[in-house]
């Protein structure tokens, strides 16, 4: 479902509080996530951008872009979080039509600017999205590094969760969607195989010698 507290565990340290420009890199759909606070279940969606000005180097020295993750409600409702950032990163409200239906990889390798604030927890400083806005007029727009990860859970095999981030990959197994996914995908394997007769056995070995009838 892509038709409609970001954080990023790691040993890096956290991105730097300011004003970056950045490109979305990752669409994820996390699932239908239960909240106990509120003791209900709503359709998350994880959004993740690249910010070039800031790097890491990878296991063989090579530089590579940061990237930054926030998680959202798939609504476009009045009051929604989502809502709010995708308008003032479009720099434009939504209208009647796109409301009803907004695909969401649209949004997938535009650029903008991200506001990164930093939050305090258990000792620990986390970076996290603070705002978005577009890019401003005549701003040298930052590209992709790579490929962009578009993950569908409706859709898409079960077994592409594994490459994706592994904090990622663990909310997406806890949702709803993914578990009642899943269990399906085990029934269908087992089904078939109960329901064979002894008769199919014959049948599948048939051909292979003649047998004496007479």
């Amino acid at each position: 479902m892509l038709t409609v507290s970001a954080k990023q565990e790691s040993t890096f340290e956290p991105i730097p509080e300011g004003t970056y420009a950045a490109v979305c890199c990752a669409l994820i759909d996390a699932g239908l996530q239960y909240n106990k606070q509120y003791d209900n279940s709503s359709r998350k969606v994880i959004i993740g951008w690249e910010i070039p000005s800031e790097t890491w180097k990878d296991k063989d020295g090579v530089e590579q872009p940061r990237t930054i993750y926030n998680e959202y409600t798939a609504s476009l409702g009045q009051r929604s979080i989502l809502r709010k950032d995708l308008k003032a990163w479009r720099g434009k409200d939504f209208t009647e039509e796109e409301l009803e239906r907004f695909d969401l990889k649209n949004i997938v390798g535009v650029s903008c600017m991200l506001s990164i604030i930093h939050t305090e927890r258990n000792g620990k400083t986390y970076a996290n999205v603070g705002g978005i806005i577009a890019m401003p007029k005549g701003m040298p727009k930052p590209q992709l590094s790579g490929l962009a990860t578009v993950f569908d859970l409706d859709a898409d095999p079960l077994e592409r969760i594994e490459n994706l981030p592994p904090w990622i990959a663990n909310r997406i197994k806890n949702s709803e969607t993914y578990m009642d996914r899943a269990a399906a995908q085990v029934q269908a394997e087992v089904e078939p195989e109960a329901a064979k007769s002894p008769y199919e056995e014959l049948a599948d070995g048939a051909g292979e010698e003649e047998l004496p009838f007479d």
